[in-house]
C-alpha cells in the first residue's frame, strides 16, 4: 500500500484554528475504525507533520489509505467554505 500525502498551506489565525478543530473532529470520527485496523496495520493510518512555509503554516498529511485522505480533504475544503476560509 502507497502513502497517500496531502499538503495544505494554513494561514495563521481563524484558518489554523478551523484546521485544528477539523483535524480533532476527524480523528475522533475514526479513532474507532482506527483502533480496529490497527492489529492489521503496518503504519499510522495518519501521520501529520507541520513545516514552515513563506507566511503560512505547511500542514503534511501522510495517510495510508485512499479513501480517508479523500474524505479529510473533502471535509477540509467543506469546513473552509462554511467558515468563509475560501476567497
Amino acid at each position: 500500500m502507497s502513502d497517500v500525502v496531502l499538503r495544505l498551506a494554513i494561514e495563521p489565525g481563524e484558518e489554523a484554528h478551523q484546521f485544528s478543530i477539523y483535524l480533532s473532529e476527524f480523528m475522533e470520527r475514526t479513532l474507532s475504525w482506527a483502533e480496529r485496523r490497527a492489529a492489521e496495520a503496518d503504519a499510522p493510518f495518519m501521520m501529520i507533520r507541520a513545516d514552515p512555509a513563506s507566511g503560512q503554516e505547511a500542514k503534511v498529511l501522510i495517510f495510508q489509505e485512499n479513501r480517508l485522505a479523500r474524505a479529510f480533504s473533502w471535509g477540509w475544503e467543506r469546513r473552509r467554505a462554511e467558515s468563509g476560509l475560501v476567497g
